[in-house]
């Protein structure tokens, strides 16, 4: 017959399990939610990419544009979850003069709200909101 060589935990020893996993577990915890944000900031990030870029095309095949015309069409009320934190400019200004060659500039902005504020765990009254900012340059396909 095989003789194991386990030996049983004393009762001393099984609290340390206990005490590790209380150490461990909230720095495991932090770690996931800072992945969680990160990945959500890349998210918006990239979805402001994609609406400056469908902007400046827009404006650049468009003979007159409108303010609310590139909004629209940029798709920027189905990707991001607050309209009110989004902004859009664009240069040159919609009703000016362009003619073919010229350069129109979008630029996208959005206050991103996190999930966790961690100034809160220091009993701050700052929030934490960074503003994610994207550029789009095109060239004036048409003439009005």
């Amino acid at each position: 017959m095989r003789k194991y060589f386990f030996r049983k935990k004393n009762r001393h020893e099984s609290g340390a399990v206990m005490a590790e996993a209380a150490l461990v577990l909230p720095l495991l915890i932090g770690i996931l939610f800072f992945i969680i944000e990160f990945g959500l900031v890349m998210y918006f990030s990239n979805s402001l990419n994609q609406v400056a870029r469908t902007a400046a095309r827009y404006a650049s095949i468009t003979t007159s544009y409108t303010q609310s015309g590139v909004e629209t069409a940029s798709g920027a009320s189905t990707v991001l979850p607050d309209a009110m934190s989004f902004s859009l400019t664009i240069t040159p200004t919609p009703g000016s003069a362009k003619s073919v060659g010229d350069t129109i500039t979008v630029t996208v902005q959005y206050t991103y709200t996190p999930i966790i504020n961690p100034y809160g765990l220091f009993n701050s009254n700052l929030s934490w909101a960074p503003i994610i900012k994207s550029y789009a340059i095109s060239r004036a396909e048409v003439s009005p």
